[in-house]
């Protein structure tokens, strides 16, 4: 029997709050897909496992394919700060 996972530990597991898990279900927001019980909403653990894996491959193809230029040593030390008025 596949493992399923309650609104309250995927909310755990994301580090959100178990509300913010019944309103993205509620509203069809960016979740693993879910079934319904009865009126019990839960997640196939490998539903979550697929769909992260997914959110995974979607970030790494996202970042730029050259490395950024190198940072002057000027920009490296910030912008100037004044020290205020002299003597």
């Amino acid at each position: 029997m596949p493992q399923l996972l309650s609104p309250k530990t995927l909310a755990a597991c994301f580090g959100v709050a178990e509300r913010t898990i019944y309103n993205r279900h509620s509203m069809g927001r960016d979740l693993p897909p879910a079934i319904k019980l009865g009126r019990l909403v839960r997640f196939h653990l490998a539903d979550v496992n697929a769909w992260l894996d997914a959110k995974r491959q979607a970030a790494t193809s996202s970042l730029p394919a050259s490395p950024p230029q190198s940072v002057s040593q000027e920009a490296k030390a910030g912008p100037m700060r004044s020290r205020g008025p002299s003597r």
